[in-house]
């Protein structure tokens, strides 16, 4: 019985990675990239990021980051978007900034410039960022920080469309939002590009040791969000009670009783005792 391939999805870092890493796959990256942002992957030399760890994850895990010189494309691939989401990534974008090539005493400036592929925003806040082009500012002097770039795609202009003959670039950024195989099917219809590109996908899909290092990083993604929503609940849990500790202490000082108070803000009757 043939094994059928699981699905993987063209917005994980794992799969940018081994298809940049390709010869015969890169140009993919290359020309959406060119098309939504007019920067030249072409000129460009894909590395490992020096700033991982050197275990052999990174060959799979490492960054997606071109070196043109001393200008750096950083892709991040964010399938989604949180407002940690965007922190996390600007903060990383000045990260590689201010790390130069050292070599010797010589200092090389480096330009930075990073590519939020978003897909899902899961937050209002987000959509502030969800931007095509900018630059960070100083809010006080309105001056620029002209070492950083920070280019957002909002891959959900593109989702739903399909290749017609005339729009191979818009098909590639649909390709990106595909959830199955059977949806990339109908985005890329008789693409020829788009099919080279799906065959590759099912390929991965039958490596088990491509796929373990796949669902590490989804489990990891899936953690990482975990965690700070449990994070942001506990906040919100822990902010409610101190609240009503507060109100509860001007309750005692207006002689209410303890009994009215547990009422007013639903604390213990221990909890309020230890305020008096």
């Amino acid at each position: 019985m043939n094994k059928v391939p699981r699905f993987i999805s063209l917005m994980a870092d794992t799969t940018a990675k081994a298809l940049v890493k390709d010869d015969h796959y890169k140009w993919f990256y290359e020309d959406f990239i060119k098309f939504a942002t007019g920067i030249d992957l072409k000129t460009y030399t894909a590395i490992d990021n020096e700033l991982n760890t050197g275990n052999k994850v990174k060959g799979y895990r490492a960054d997606t980051i071109f070196l043109n010189k001393n200008r750096l494309v950083n892709l991040e691939f964010n399938q989604d978007v949180h407002v940690h989401t965007m922190i996390k990534n600007i903060k990383y974008a000045l990260r590689m900034a201010g790390n130069g090539y050292l070599q010797g005493e010589q200092y090389y400036h480096r330009y930075v410039t990073q590519i939020n592929l978003n897909n899902k925003i899961k937050n209002a806040k987000v959509k502030k960022w969800n931007k095509k082009d900018y630059k960070l500012e100083d809010y006080k002097s309105k001056s620029y920080l002209k070492d950083v770039r920070i280019i957002t795609i909002d891959l959900q202009k593109y989702k739903g469309i399909v290749y017609d003959g005339t729009n191979k670039y818009e098909t590639y950024l649909s390709m990106l939002t595909a959830e199955s195989y059977e949806e990339m099917e109908r985005i890329v219809g008789d693409l020829k590009e788009g099919k080279m590109i799906m065959e590759k996908l099912k390929q991965l899909g039958l490596d088990d040791e491509f796929g373990m290092y796949y669902d590490a990083e989804i489990v990891h993604r899936k953690e990482v969000n975990s965690a700070r929503s449990d994070g942001r609940k506990e906040g919100r849990k822990e902010g409610s009670k101190e609240k009503a500790k507060s109100i509860a202490k001007n309750l005692l000082k207006m002689n209410l009783s303890v009994k009215d108070i547990m009422k007013a803000t639903g604390l213990s009757k221990k909890q309020i005792t230890t305020l008096m």
